[in-house]
């Protein structure tokens, strides 16, 4: 004890040197102080020691290192191996995070009285491994190099239901795949909405349902660089309120059911509740599965303003573009959209003369057209290049493809 004391008091005069940190490690898991928020540290009858507001167990310390590794307020860094997985914390956020390291498995639960956004930064590469958050405050996540393969359940599972910012970190590479059974929802699940930005690259795989998913809105900023849906047994995205796309680059591949499947919440009075809206950037479908799926898919308006749209099916009953409502072609973006659509499939037939004809846009009302270009092939027996259940509404662009309407407007 009085060799813990001494030690304490050595520290104390070591981190009263410029740019020093208190660094305490335990198991997979080590808390940055820095000198300035280290303040008084108290040893209580030799059993705690309190630093910067967390309580530390002295029996459960593995060692306390000072050295000159920057602290960055409000981070929490887990550097993945095939080894295992370590976790860094900044001593600001430490005493409101629980963290639980089992190999490359990593599970933090933020209390209920964090008041700040914590930026999760994840690299390293593990083949079995995953992460997951708790938490009720918005928050940041920024893949850094990462590269993960879950045995068990999701890759990646956010169970927060507030604004969670997805950052792919410049000029990096990321990769994310699930395990091929459990209950997980996705590859990679946010119970919250997720707002993707950062010009690096992420590639999912779903190996048990969708490949992503959210329970509240996707958003996809100007500055996304690409995502790549390699595969998913279900959908590719499947989001729920609705869907943004500003920028960047989003392909899907590999899917067996829908590309993007936009659903609206049970809360009618939700902002854009079921709605997809595309102002630009690169949206690439390629459906994979043999029969009956949709490329881009939403309860309720799709609203398309600008960017380049391509989707491509060889099942059959598939449809490009599918609305359950109405669909909004324009150029309010500045930038006129491209839409190509090419579906080679014919009828698919359910059974009980239930069939599911190819389409490759289908609107359940109405249609308004005005701004850009839609080029659409259907060379399949019964298949239709565009079907309007309502009013088509033509007011400019070009359109490439027969419209079959129940009113022109």
């Amino acid at each position: 004890m009085k060799k813990l004391f001494l030690l304490l008091i050595t520290m104390c005069c070591a981190l009263a040197v410029e740019a020093q940190t208190l660094n305490i490690y335990q198991g997979s898991v080590c808390v940055g102080v820095s000198a300035a928020d280290a303040a008084d540290m108290t040893y209580d009858n030799g059993t705690t020691l309190t630093v910067a507001g967390r309580t530390y167990t002295i029996a459960d310390i593995d060692s306390i290192v000072v050295n000159s590794r920057p602290v960055t307020a409000g981070q929490v860094e887990v550097s993945y191996s095939n080894g295992g997985a370590r976790v860094f914390m900044a001593g600001d956020v430490a005493p409101y995070l629980t963290t639980s390291v089992s190999g490359a498995h990593v599970s933090i639960t933020a209390a209920a009285g964090l008041t700040q956004e914590v930026n999760y930064v994840l690299s390293g590469t593990s083949s079995d491994g995953s992460f997951t958050q708790t938490g009720s405050y918005k928050m940041r996540l920024t893949l850094q190099g990462l590269d993960l393969t879950s045995s068990s359940g999701a890759a990646i599972n956010v169970q927060n239901g507030k604004r969670i910012k997805v950052v792919l970190a410049d000029g990096t590479t990321n990769t994310l795949t699930d395990a091929a059974s459990g209950s997980q929802k996705a590859c990679f699940y946010v119970r919250g909405h997720a707002e993707f930005a950062g010009g690096g690259t992420l590639t999912l795989t779903g190996r048990k349902a969708h490949a992503f998913a959210s329970g509240e809105y996707t958003e996809l900023h100007s500055s996304l660089g690409h995502i790549y849906v390699a595969s998913a047994v279900t959908d590719g995205f499947h989001v729920g309120q609705y869907f943004r796309m500003a920028g960047g680059k989003l392909t899907i591949a590999g899917v067996k059911s829908d590309g993007i499947d936009v659903a609206a919440t049970n809360h009618s009075t939700d902002e854009n509740n079921g709605q997809v809206m595309i102002s630009g950037g690169t949206l690439t479908i390629a459906l994979d599965a043999t029969h009956d799926v949709k490329g881009l898919k939403a309860d309720s308006l799709i609203t398309i303003s600008g960017g380049n749209i391509t989707i491509t099916g060889t099942g059959n009953g598939q449809k490009g573009i599918k609305t359950a409502t109405n669909l909004l072609v324009n150029n309010a973006s500045g930038t006129a959209p491209t839409l190509t659509i090419t579906l080679t499939g014919t009828t698919y037939n359910k059974g009980q003369a239930d069939e599911s004809k190819t389409r490759g846009i289908k609107v359940d009302r109405d249609f308004t057209f005005d701004g850009g270009t839609i080029n659409v092939s259907t060379p399949g027996p019964k298949a239709k290049a565009v079907v309007v259940d309502g009013t088509y509404y033509y007011k400019s662009g070009t359109i490439n493809c027969p419209v079959s309407a129940a009113i022109v407007g």
